[in-house]
């Protein structure tokens, strides 16, 4: 049986059960239940649940402002909601929203720099091609993980390409390219943790198009 704050289904019995959890629950540990009900309820995809989720987050903002720890993942939720809406607009300003977080609360990590460079890549929002090289030179170093530098390697080489950077643009397909072959991520009890298991077509299209 799931977690009480992993269900996949809102039902009125499910919500009242949830809420019962919750209120029972220790204060300090509510917004992140609150953050995880929501992220399991957003890969339904389901429309009317995506509602759900989006309620429980503005919740855990309305009701825990000063939690600092689960402020950014519940904007990359807020972010991933928008973005199964098309709202792609709107999507972008909470993944950057919590970029920003992070900058000033660097013990808290999500992965919004990859999912705000992703989408500014696919809508081809030009004037960020700069701020998302800028984040991303600064993340990748950080990351141990070979999907994260795949992935940002090969945006890096899109915008490189589309600033006519050639050489840059090159080496950073090479980076790319050696990140989703890795068989393995280099951390000893977790091998498999991270690896490239399926690639993205539409980013490996757009690298060799550019």
């Amino acid at each position: 049986m799931a977690d009480w704050f992993r269900q996949k289904s809102w039902s009125k019995v499910d919500e009242e059960y949830f809420f019962t959890k919750l209120g029972r629950a220790r204060k300090d540990g509510r917004a992140q239940y609150l953050k995880i009900q929501a992220i399991e309820l957003i890969e339904t995809k389901n429309e009317k649940l995506l509602d759900v989720a989006e309620s429980l987050i503005h919740k855990l903002f309305s009701e825990y402002p000063d939690d600092k720890f689960n402020r950014p993942g519940a904007l990359v939720g807020l972010g991933n909601i928008y973005q199964l809406r098309n709202d792609n607009d709107r999507a972008i300003e909470c993944y950057k929203e919590a970029i920003d977080f992070e900058i000033i609360y660097p013990q808290v990590r999500t992965q919004a720099y990859i999912y705000f460079s992703e989408l500014v890549i696919k809508q081809e929002k030009v004037n960020l091609y700069d701020t998302v090289e800028n984040i991303l030179m600064d993340k990748i170093p950080g990351t141990l993980f070979p999907i994260e530098k795949y992935k940002g390697y090969s945006i890096l080489s899109i915008i490189n390409n589309y600033n006519h950077n050639i050489e840059k643009a090159a080496k950073f397909e090479t980076l790319a390219e050696q990140n989703a072959s890795k068989e393995t991520s280099g951390l000893r009890y977790h091998k498999y943790l991270g690896i490239v298991k399926d690639r993205d077509s539409w980013l490996d299209k757009l690298v060799r198009k550019s």
